[in-house]
């Protein structure tokens, strides 16, 4: 989720200045996977300041603890590195102004390869479909 938001902000940025294109850098495999890497980087050190600050007798603060730090992180930059090339990969099948493969090719082929309520449904459903999962899924 962090890294979705930071790559937007380049966005609201150029929204903000009136200025097209509206998706540059950030938005390329390259500018997304490192904007993913930073934010796993950071969601891994606010995880490590929240569990220090949470009661001894909380669940997941114990949890936490019994895992190695290295895999929090690995697991932190991992979450980011999906969430940076996926919001990429998902904002060029709609958006013309991209060039996702950049600096090595120019233009996206992508766009409209299927049309943004057919997107959105689609992200919709599985949102749903995750969420019901996830439901069945966890421990109690």
């Amino acid at each position: 989720m962090a890294a979705n938001v930071l790559i937007d902000v380049e966005v609201l940025y150029y929204l903000s200045r009136d200025e097209l294109p509206l998706h540059r850098y950030l938005h390329t495999y390259i500018g997304g996977s490192l904007v993913g890497l930073l934010s796993g980087l950071l969601m891994w050190a606010v995880i490590l300041i929240i569990v220090r600050l949470m009661p001894a007798s909380s669940r997941w603060k114990t949890r936490l603890e019994q895992t190695q730090n290295i895999r929090l992180l690995n697991q932190s930059l991992l979450a980011g590195l999906i969430g940076g090339v996926s919001h990429v990969f998902l904002d060029s099948l709609m958006h013309d102004d991209m060039h996702p493969f950049w600096p090595f090719v120019t233009g996206n082929s992508l766009t409209g390869m299927i049309s943004v309520p057919a997107l959105h449904i689609g992200l919709g459903l599985l949102g749903l479909f995750s969420m019901i999962l996830w439901l069945l899924l966890r421990e109690p």
